[in-house]
Order: C-alpha cells, then structure tokens, then sequence
C-alpha cells in the first residue's frame, strides 16, 4: 500500500472486482480527521459494481479453498500486516483520528484475528448425529458437513476499520466463502489495506472484491442481491434494521448500538474502577460500541469515586493523535462532536454537573464526566458515541440491574464487587451479550463471543463462532446393509 496515501495526487484503487481494480469511476477525498484536510482521494463505486463484486465472489465461493490453503493465505497475510505496519498506522490515524496507541492496539488485534482465523481454518468439522437411536434407523449411519453458505457481504464501521474488517472477512475466507467488502466511507485505507495483504499472500481472484463508496450506491446494492447468503454488519441499530429488512432471506448478523453501562456496588474497589473507565471510557475518543457510558454507583461510594475520576479524566489530554502525550484524539467529524456537546448541554439543563471537560474544539471534544443526569435524557437512554461517561447513583446493585434491563440495548455490561455471590447473580440477570466482572462493559477478547441482544442486535463475532455460523450444516446418512459372511467378492 506504500505511496497510495503519501501525497493527494495518487488516487487509491477502492474498487477490486474479480482480482482487478477498477480505474475508472469517480473519486473521493478521505480527510485527516484532525486538521480536516484531504489526505487521500479514493476510487468510489459506480452504480453496478457491487453487482458485478456478487457476480465474481458467486464464481470463486462454487470453488472453495481447501482449508490448508485457507489457513496458509490467513496467517501469510498476518505478516505481511504486520510487515508493513507504520505505513497502516500512518494512514489509520489519519483516517480516524484515533491516537498511535489506539492505532498499535487495533493493528495488534487485527494481526491476532487474522490467525485465528486460520487456525479455525483447518479446525471447521461436522458431527455425528445417533439416528441409529430412531426406531427403524438402526442400520443407518449419519454425520454433518460444515459447507460455506457461498457469498458473504460484509459491511463495515468507521470507529474499528482495521479489526473489525478482520473480523469479517477473516472468518468468512476460513469457512470457505467468497467476500465482498464494503467498508465505511469515512475509513476505507485500512480496508484497502487488508484487501491487499491477502492477495499478495495468496488470495486467487474472486473471493474478496472490495467496494468503497457510499451506502446509498454499493451499501443498497449488496443489501439487495439475493446472490448474497450472509451479511455481517456493524453499526447503527437504524442502518441495521435496514439490512435486516432489505436482505431476505439471508442470514445476518448485526452488531448494533449500546449504551453501555457498569456498574459498581459499594465494596468494589475503586481504584481499579477509576484506572478501567479513565481508558475505557475514553478510548477511540469514546467511539466505541461497547464504551463506558453510565456509570451505575451505589450512592454510598458515588463521591469517593466522582473526585478519583474528576481528577483522572481533567488530566487527560485531547488533540492532535499524533501528539504522543495526547491521549484523546478528534472526533470522526466536527459536527458528531457539537451533536455530542448538545446532549452534554441537555444533561446539564436536567440538573446534572459537569466533573470534567464539556468544551469542544472543532471535531475535538474534552474529555467529559457527567454526574447525576436525568432520567430520560439521551445519555441515559441512547448512545452518545463520544468520550463522555455519566455517574449515576443507585441505591443497589439490584436497582442498577433493573436500569439495565430496562434500556433498550444489550450489547455488554461490567460490574465491579469483590462478593462473588453478586457478581454470579448479575451475571444471570442482566440481560446483554456479555457480563464484564470486576472490568468495564468495554473489555473485549479477539477469541471470545462477542454480539448483543435487543437493539444491540443478534448473532456473535469471534473466529471460531463466525466461522461455524458462516457455514450451513449438510446432513448425510447412510443406509447400510447387513455384511453378507462368505460372500463372493464379485
């Protein structure tokens, strides 16, 4: 990828359809997120491309990779990314605004996912299945194939334009399927990035097309052709629902909003809390699915905790991401950060207190704590998608619980207590995709499940699970007949 973003004047190929890239089309600028200014300019996707991206990945996904292979090209490309690394760093934190250390922690992350998704790869099997237990089946024998669906559309966020594409097409290239890749118009270097490494480490032609553009173009496009037997994609429970709706019968898998909170009983220990959510809370400029929004305080500690985390948070620095002291960059756009400031606005006219930040700078936004807003505000009940976490006092860890639930979203919860009786029963009541104990709703493990229920969506990331549900399981039986002893072998 070295010399597509060094200077405005190369355009980047953003369009790759059965192994070639499209020269023609229109182009788009990807602009530094701090300063605003075009860094890039990108071939977009014409009207017809994502058709023709089903069209090829149709072709490659009816001849499947033999799993070695599979696995071969997946860790070839690991290295590869990581080979080049400064070159991706460079351009993901102008892409995204997010700092170096962010930037190192995704690269990090997407190398990892890349691998094991190789080693799923090779691992994807069927099973036995005892219907010689069925009366009139006893001589019948039968076993599960794991067989790839075929063409998997993935659709792609700004906030994780590295790990998260790794998440998608890593998994789908293991079990066997043909790719087309639509990333966010915001972010699509990293994308490119990736497409890249895999065909260079061995990818044939065909079972990864790549289309940058607008949602409204190649999004809708790839939403509609039914060629397309599974789609995955991550971001808004609007946009979900959208995919949802206009994807028939395909399989999906969405990772939606949140509004994540955690919550922290009375005996937790609070250094811990205010060392997690000052990097959790804040991290990616708070633009993360699962960042800490709420914080849910028993009301006895709420103080003790309010002025750790006042003087934590003030001493964090934003602006420019490639400041080494600076710990939080830019929003994706300027005006996502004012949207952010109004809610800021709103809380505080519900009565509640500004412990930290509150200013914005352009697309940059201080660090903020809120404390005690309103019931019904949109902090507390949508998600902000910014570096801004709400304490909220509550009378028990059941009533925090109850708060929980009660909200819309469920993607994932933390819960801080040293009573491993409370930690056990939050952890079967609360109802999110996944119950954080003595660590923040944020805390997320390449290998492990990771999805929501309600708003937050359905279905789970994760190599080894994507791959299984990537794949449709065949049934065969065999109907055996009875040796025959001495028989003649004619």
């Amino acid at each position: 990828m070295a010399g597509h973003y060094d200077r405005l004047g190369n355009v980047v190929k953003g369009v790759l359809l059965d192994g070639k890239w499209r020269d023609q089309g229109p182009e788009a600028p990807v602009t530094d997120k701090f300063t605003g200014e075009p860094f890039a300019v990108v071939r977009q996707a014409q009207p017809g491309d994502a058709t023709d991206a089903v069209t090829a990945a149709t072709s490659a996904a009816g001849r499947p990779l033999p799993p070695a292979r599979r696995a071969a090209i997946l860790a070839g490309a690991a290295g590869l990314l990581l080979d080049r690394a400064d070159d991706v760093r460079a351009a993901y934190i102008a892409e995204t605004g997010f700092t170096a250390a962010d930037a190192d922690s995704e690269l990090t992350r997407a190398v990892a996912t890349l691998r094991l998704s190789a080693e799923e790869a090779v691992r994807l099997a069927g099973e036995e299945v005892p219907v010689a237990a069925a009366p009139g089946s006893e001589r019948r024998l039968a076993f599960t194939m794991r067989m790839p669906v075929g063409v998997v559309g993935a659709i792609a966020p700004f906030n994780a334009p590295l790990n998260t594409v790794a998440h998608k097409i890593g998994p789908a290239l293991a079990a066997g399927n043909a790719v087309v890749l639509k990333p966010a118009e915001q972010t699509p270097m990293s994308a490119i990035a990736l497409t890249e490494v895999l065909h260079e480490a061995g990818l044939p032609p065909g079972y990864l097309n790549l289309v940058c553009g607008a949602g409204e173009v190649a999004g809708a496009e790839l939403v509609a052709d039914p060629r397309v037997r599974y789609f995955t994609f991550t971001g808004s429970t609007a946009v979900g629902l959208l995919v949802k709706q206009r994807s028939g019968i395909a399989k999906v898998h969405l990772e939606l909003g949140a509004n994540s909170a955690s919550i922290v009983a009375a005996d937790a220990d609070l250094d811990l809390v205010t060392d997690l959510v000052a990097r959790a809370g804040y991290r990616k400029a708070g633009q993360v699915c699962t960042s800490v929004q709420r914080l849910l305080v028993d009301a006895r500690v709420l103080g003790d905790l309010a002025d750790r985390l006042r003087g934590r948070v003030a001493a964090l620095r934003a602006g420019d991401p490639r400041d080494p002291a600076v710990h939080v960059g830019p929003m994706i756009a300027t005006r996502e950060a004012e949207r952010a400031r109004c809610w800021i606005r709103e809380a505080e006219a519900s009565g509640a207190a500004v412990l930290a930040g509150g200013d914005r700078d352009g697309p940059v936004l201080a660090p903020t704590v809120l404390r005690d807003p309103a019931d019904g505000t949109r902090i507390m009940t949508d998600e902000i998608f910014a570096p801004v976490v709400a304490l909220v006092p509550v009378g028990s860890v059941d009533e925090a619980i109850e708060t929980v639930n009660a909200g819309r979203y469920g993607l994932q919860a933390g819960v801080f207590t040293r009573d491993i009786d409370v930690a056990f029963d939050a952890a079967r009541r609360l109802r999110a995709g996944g119950v954080m104990i003595n660590d923040t709703s944020s805390y997320h493990a390449d290998a492990m499940p990771y999805g929501g229920v309600k708003d937050s969506g359905f279905g789970v990331e994760g190599p080894k699970y994507a791959v299984r549900d990537m794949t449709d399981p065949r049934i065969v039986v065999l109907n055996l007949r009875p040796a025959t002893k001495g028989a003649d072998p004619k």
